[in-house]
Order: structure tokens, then sequence, then C-alpha cells
């Protein structure tokens, strides 16, 4: 049932991945480009878990490997700046995408380099994969990106609601942050829910998780007018 999951979500994710990407190449704007970035590790270590529940051996190593550091280390810090995107100027924004990036590839070394537990990898299939890997270094990498990228998120939500209160930013920027922020943490509850020994719940939390974030990507992103340029950097 889970890798069901894990790979039906995988599929959402390319489609949430094909509408963003779109709208990138219509408008270039930074805050769909690095969704599409987040959108794309999800996706594919979506799959990735599927590879390391219907192999076994060192392929399963590999494919178990690529899902974390994917979807645990690449997706949440991207997604966080694509938020920041919406508000801060576009130097800005790439000076954090290249820390992002520097960070991201060192705790890729070293998560590939971890020790991982056969016996446990063996008995992944629905489960979220914690305790697999041998804690490590790259732990502080791992943890300050997903909280960077969550905080993010729900700072730019926060700063909406303040724009909004002022009369600076339409009532749909709000809701879209809103919604997107209730996404992330959704899907932060997601890991959360596999350390209190509920892994079973942890792909069909993620999905659900997923189609929040798709709703508040769609207020954010209305087919017709193009709202979010009347706020000051808006959306570049």
């Amino acid at each position: 049932m889970g890798s069901a999951l894990a790979f039906t979500t995988g599929w959402v994710c390319i489609v949430f991945l094909g509408s963003v990407f779109r709208r990138y190449l219509q408008h270039r704007r930074l805050s769909h480009l690095f969704w599409s970035v987040s959108l794309a590790a999800s996706a594919v270590a979506s799959f990735s878990y599927c590879g390391a529940v219907w192999s076994s051996g060192a392929a399963a190593e590999v494919w178990f490997r690529l899902y974390y550091i994917l979807g645990a280390m690449w997706m949440p810090a991207w997604m966080g700046l694509g938020s920041l995107a919406l508000v801060l100027r576009p130097r800005w924004v790439w000076l954090l995408a290249s820390a992002v990036t520097l960070a991201g590839a060192a705790g890729s070394v070293l998560l590939s380099q971890a020790p991982i537990q056969a016996q446990a990898l063996a008995a992944l299939a629905g489960q979220a994969g914690t305790g697999i890997l041998a804690p490590g270094a790259w732990l502080g990498v791992l943890i300050p990106l997903n909280t960077f990228g969550a905080a993010a998120v729900i700072g730019i939500a926060a700063w909406s609601a303040w724009k909004t209160y002022r009369r600076q930013a339409p009532v749909r920027f709000l809701y879209g942050n809103l919604w997107l922020a209730c996404g992330v943490l959704v899907i932060s509850m997601a890991g959360t829910s596999a350390r209190l020994g509920w892994g079973d719940l942890f792909w069909g939390v993620m999905f659900v998780g997923w189609g929040i974030t798709y709703c508040g990507y769609r207020l954010l992103t209305p087919p017709a007018h193009v709202w979010v340029e009347s706020v000051p950097n808006g959306a570049r």
C-alpha cells in the first residue's frame, strides 16, 4: 500500500510540475522556477522510494539514498525559495539559492556515505524510512535546510497576512500563501508521524499535503488576471 501511494504521489507531483513549469516558461518568474525544482525533486524521490521497495541489495540502497537526498534534503528548501521569490529581489533570491545548493551538495555527499541498516531497509515497504540511515554529520545539513524551507513558506504566509491587512496586497495572495504553508506543514507532519511510530501513515499524509499545496499554488497563480505584479518585487 505504501509503495502504491508513493507511486501515486510521484505522478501527482509530475502533473503539478507540468502546470508550474508551463507558468515559468510563459512568465519567467523565479517563484515558478524554484517550485518546479522542488516538485521535480519530490517526484523523483517518490519514484526512488518505489525503487528501494521493489529492488534489493546494493540497488535498493542507491534508490533509498536518492529518495532521502531529494525528498528530505532538497525539496523543502527549494519550496521555501519559491515562496521567498514572491517578495525578494532576484539578486537576493539567487544568493540564497547558491547557499542552499552548496549546503545541499555537501549534505548529499555526507548522506551518500552514511551506513545503512540492511535489515531495516529490507522491511521498508509502507514505512517512511526513519532509522535506516545511521545518524551522522548529514543531519547537520538536513535539519537546517528543512527548517529554512518551512520557515520561509510560513514566514511569507505571515508577511502576506500583514500586507493584506494593510491593504497592500490582494486577499488571494494571503489565501494562496496560507494554503501553501498548510500544505508544507502537512508534508512536514508526514515525517513527524514516522518518528512517532506511525510510519504507515507517511505516504497518505504526503499525498494530502501535496494536494493542499496545489490548492495554494492555484490561488497564487490565477489563470487570467496577473494580480501578483501589484506586490513590490512579487513573483519575479
